[in-house]
């Protein structure tokens, strides 16, 4: 007689066939003697631990989740058996789950065991959190590592040798999960896909509970029997706590301000925190501060101001610029096949806060990405776009929206470590190539004139662009001819939105460029100047932009020709700034060579651009005392304007303001109060309250009906607007100063002289200050004043 080598049958020689189950025996024959040896059962020690848990982070913060996860596992409730900790790499997923398995297995440990646990009384109607008898940590990156770990487990809980069929003893765990009475949780950590688990999904049992953490944010995830739940960022409040204890710990300074800001520097990310604090405590002779303008120095890597993979904390295995590496290989190799690295390298590019899926799916985006993917059969469409951008969501490199935005908005965000760290690895060509794509994708999003600024549309698309700019060290966005058009697209908004200083410093920026690229005379270098004439103007110094423009113009009349369209523009931006600074007759005398000039050229200008001149043209000669001349005029403008334009264009309103002031200059204060009421009503539609346009309209409403006899409401009115103006064009814009010098005027026509003194002497003050003593604001003010003082 001999047995097999796989111990499962046997074999009798010269006698019938027997055949035993395994682990008995059978014969056919006579046997004389039989010896038993009997052995005591394999008993495994539980609580029972299979593979290794994680080392807990130092200073690990609960997240919200974590709770969520405890009363889970506390309830008797059986669906969900699973839950699924999803969200970017580094957010502490493994660190969540493991958390949970240690208090689990804490809780197993110290529960007091059944003298006998084979004749344990069935707990599987407990609660899994106080009957868990098996904790098995699986790394789950790939069907053949899940495969292996629960062929392991099947050996730890029976006692078993290999078989050596691991498929088959994983499939017999699986089995024995089934039918255990002993509660067990499964931890499925690092699950690439669902595809990893299509055939080796745990049981769901009342007594068993499953945690996997994955990159894929897939919906396929959420189904009757698992939940879904997002590890996000840590809370600016949760990111100060976990800096101050680790740097508090070594001994490190800790201001609180200093790591709010480092905290929001690094996005809150709790896997760059932990490394950017052990970079800290490493090097002792770095302030926070100093630490911060490391990181923010675009000549370093994120690896030279992290630490080397030997010093990580926490027994982690990458730096941060590797965690989210395995995510971008695995999103190429998804259908549509190699789309996923390009387009994500565009939107590395853009603000991470908010990009537009406009820009995403533009005409100009699918043809960077068609050039791109060249070695394709078939063109890339807008559709394969957003399947490419599925994708990235899926695997949680990009998210949807902007937090507080609308969904419709169509917005895609992304973390800036994520982008940065593709932006490193990028070759300098592919960037460049990259970053005028985003430009031209930016351009084709962008509407047409500047009344949207306000919109969630067009803030985005203005974050988009200075973001861009930011990024573009190698300037990408230039060539021979000039700038890029988004670069003009984001300094018109910049000044639509009174954001002049952000403005001035966008194109001065811009003019070092021109001087260095194309040289001091190019078309481009001096409409810049043009350009940035009119900012310092807006900032207070017209009597230099003034001196700017004229010198500016004499190079273009040279170098381009009187009637270039760069000329003319410089001329009436000349025209328009001697206005502002009171030389009215200066002003008419530009406006009329400017008039002459268009009205020659014809069809080459637009209808409206000539309507606007004769516009400013007929408002200077107003003020300079010609109204009479300037009122049919107005009338003309306002008519031709509403046609050309319509009526509630914002050129049309201008002009309709410019009629009521002409008319309340002559003393028809009721008609010219009339067209204003009008006005603003329409103002408000097309522009909201606190447009620049509505405020004016409200000044000048107010004047009017003052002069109508309604002074205290004028007051009254003029008091609530200058905080209005001062928030919206700054404290000491000519506009502020001037709507303080009106409130002050007509609070001395009120009797409250005292007052009007106090307010007129802050003008004369902060107007000369800024605008300097000989602007037409600063004296008109102090003359008031003086004949004020003698009253």
């Amino acid at each position: 007689m001999r047995k097999n080598k796989d111990w499962k049958t046997f074999q009798v020689s010269n006698t019938g066939d027997a055949r035993a189950e395994p682990y008995g025996w059978a014969n056919s024959g006579y046997v004389g003697s039989v010896t038993v040896e009997v052995k005591e059962a394999f008993r495994p020690q539980w609580p029972l631990l299979v593979g290794s848990l994680p080392a807990a982070a130092s200073w690990f913060e609960p997240r919200e989740c974590s709770s969520t996860l405890q009363d889970w596992m506390a309830s008797t409730d059986a669906s969900p058996s699973t839950v699924v900790l999803y969200g970017m790499g580094g957010t502490g997923k493994t660190q969540v789950a493991a958390d949970l398995a240690t208090a689990v297995l804490a809780m197993a440990r110290s529960r007091t065991a059944a003298s006998d646990s084979d004749t344990r009384q069935d707990s599987r109607a407990a609660s899994p959190m106080l009957s868990t008898d098996l904790v098995v940590w699986v790394t789950a990156d790939s069907t053949e590592h899940i495969v292996g770990s629960y062929a392991r487990a099947w050996r730890a809980v029976t006692g078993l040798r290999p078989s050596g069929d691991v498929d088959d003893e994983a499939a017999r765990f699986l089995s024995w999960l089934t039918t255990t009475p002993r509660g067990w949780l499964m931890v499925l950590d690092d699950v690439p896909d669902l595809g990893a688990l299509r055939d080796w999904w745990p049981p769901n049992t009342a007594g068993g509970r499953c945690v996997v953490t994955t990159r894929s944010s897939d919906a396929s995830w959420r189904t009757e029997h698992r939940a879904r739940i997002n590890v996000g960022l840590y809370s600016p409040a949760m990111s100060r706590r976990y800096l101050q204890r680790v740097l508090e710990q070594q001994g490190r300074e800790r201001d609180a301000d200093e790591l709010d800001r480092l905290a929001a520097d690094l996005g809150h990310l709790p896997l760059a925190l932990a490394q950017a604090a052990a970079y800290l405590c490493e090097d002792r002779s770095l302030t926070i501060a100093q630490y911060r303008a490391l990181l923010a120095d675009r000549t370093l890597l994120l690896a030279d101001v992290l630490p080397d993979v030997s010093s990580l904390p926490d027994a982690q295995q990458h730096i941060v610029a590797a965690a989210w590496q395995v995510s971008l290989q695995r999103a190429d190799e998804l259908t549509p096949v190699g789309l996923a690295r390009p387009l994500l390298l565009m939107l590395c590019l853009l603000d991470p806060h908010g990009i537009p899926m406009a820009t995403v799916t533009s005409p100009a985006s699918v043809q960077y990405l068609t050039a791109r993917l060249s070695g394709r059969h078939r063109p890339v469409s807008a559709h394969h776009v957003r399947q490419a951008l599925r994708v990235l969501r899926r695997l949680s490199l990009v998210y949807p929206g902007l937090p507080g935005a609308d969904e419709r908005d169509g917005l895609v965000g992304m973390h800036q470590l994520i982008q940065r760290a593709v932006r490193e690895a990028s070759e300098p060509v592919e960037l460049a190539t990259a970053i005028r794509a985003a430009a031209d994708s930016l351009q084709a999003a962008w509407p047409p004139g500047v009344d949207y600024a306000d919109t969630v549309m067009g803030r985005s698309l203005v974050s988009c662009a200075e973001y861009l700019v930011a990024q573009d060290t190698a300037n990408a966005l230039w060539n021979g001819r000039g700038p890029h058009t988004v670069l003009s697209l984001l300094g018109l908004q910049l000044q639509a939105t009174g954001r002049r200083e952000q403005g001035l410093h966008h194109y001065t920026s811009m003019l070092h460029t021109a001087r260095r690229l194309l040289g001091p005379n190019h078309p481009e270098t001096l409409f810049l100047r043009s350009d940035i004439a009119g900012l310092r103007a807006e900032s207070g110094d017209v009597a230099g932009a003034v001196a700017e423009l004229q010198e500016v113009l004499a190079l273009q009349c040279r170098h381009l020709g009187e009637e270039s369209a760069h000329a003319l523009t410089t001329l009436n931006n000349l025209a328009h700034w001697r206005g502002g600074m009171g030389d009215y007759a200066g002003a008419v005398t530009e406006y009329d060579r400017l008039l002459v000039t268009l009205q020659r050229l014809g069809t080459l200008f637009d209808e409206a651009d000539v309507l606007m001149t004769r516009r400013n043209r007929a408002y200077y000669m107003t003020l300079c005392g010609r109204e009479a001349e300037a009122l049919p005029e107005l009338h003309s403008v306002v008519q031709g304007t509403a046609r050309v334009n319509g009526p509630r264009h914002p050129r049309t309103m201008v002009a309709r303001n410019a009629l009521a002031s002409c008319l309340g200059r002559m003393g028809r204060n009721e008609e010219a109060a009339e067209i204003l009421t009008l006005l603003l009503t329409d103002q408000r539609m097309v522009h909201g309250e606190l447009h620049g346009e509505v405020l004016i309209t409200r000044s000048n409403l107010a004047q009017q009906r003052a002069r109508t006899g309604h002074i205290q409401d004028a007051v009254v009115e003029l008091t609530q607007l200058v905080p209005l103006f001062m928030e919206l064009f700054g404290p000491h814009q000519v506009r502020t100063l001037t709507c303080r010098s009106v409130l002050a005027e007509w609070t001395w026509r009120a009797g409250r002289k005292e007052s009007a003194r106090a307010q007129m002497a802050e003008v004369v003050d902060d107007a000369a200050r800024t605008l300097g003593s000989d602007h037409h604001v600063t004296s008109e003010a102090h003359l008031r004043l003086t004949r004020w003082s003698t009253s």
